[in-house]
């Protein structure tokens, strides 16, 4: 695996792409940087995973962590100065003593979220902060202001959503009753969250506001809707669609 780009209004059906990342390492999880100059991605090097930034053509490649800790989940601040990602760093769990991949599709991440914590880099590697404690904390991301930060958290069965102010205070629970919800996405203003939870023995899309009132279900269909994100423009939603194979599905966003 490893990181392309393409032109999004590409009509040659991706054969235009071009191959950014080389080598005998798998590369996953690219992140543009919202300034669209650089590209923040996961490379497993020795079999354990280590944040990389690279330009948008794939020069100036730089490692940013290190160590035989995971790193996962990159995304940037909203100024492009920052990169926020999942670290098992101060937990001292590695990928040969944590990491499991569910099979079947009825959980939440892995076994390994249960030791993530969130921590701040900034794109020259300097200056890496630590975020939080007592780890559970995964798929996050700032507010497109800055503000703060919307993740998932994992304590014990319970996987809920989370946002807390930026430098990590006031972290605050908006499921709420709901104990399986998982990859939560801001909209692009900031005032609404999209997100997957198990109902009926499936993932489904749901959207609230970022206080988590307003609770509205999109899907309610066979397959598992899983990973949603907002478009720039708040239009449209995309998602991953498990049913049989896993596919991309993109519809109209609600108002």
């Amino acid at each position: 695996m490893k990181v392309h780009v393409m032109n999004a209004d590409s009509e040659s059906h991706g054969s235009d792409m071009r191959q950014l990342t080389f080598g005998r390492d798998e590369d996953d999880s690219p992140a543009w940087s919202p300034d669209g100059k650089k590209i923040a991605f996961v490379s497993i090097r020795a079999g354990v995973s280590q944040i990389f930034v690279m330009n948008a053509d794939g020069t100036n490649l730089r490692q940013l962590t290190n160590g035989n800790v995971e790193n996962i989940h990159p995304t940037w601040a909203p100024d492009s100065q920052r990169i926020l990602f999942n670290t098992t760093k101060f937990a001292g769990a590695t990928a040969a003593n944590g990491r499991d991949v569910p099979s079947d599709n009825k959980v939440i991440g892995e076994q390994i979220d249960k030791k993530m914590d969130l921590a701040t880099v900034r794109v020259d590697g300097t200056d890496l902060k630590r975020l939080t404690n007592g780890g559970g904390y995964t798929y996050a991301s700032f507010s497109p202001d800055g503000s703060s930060i919307l993740h998932r958290r994992v304590d014990g069965a319970k996987s809920q959503i989370f946002v807390m102010n930026a430098d990590a205070t006031n972290d605050h629970n908006i499921s709420r009753e709901s104990t399986l919800d998982g990859w939560p996405a801001w909209s692009n203003d900031g005032k609404r969250v999209v997100f997957s939870r198990r109902v009926n023995d499936r993932f489904q899309l749901f959207m609230m506001n970022r206080d988590g009132s307003g609770v509205v279900q999109l899907t309610d269909a066979a397959g598992e809707f899983v990973n949603p994100r907002w478009s720039p423009d708040g239009a449209k939603i995309m998602c991953a669609r498990r049913l049989g194979n896993t596919n991309l599905v993109i519809f109209p966003a609600p108002t």
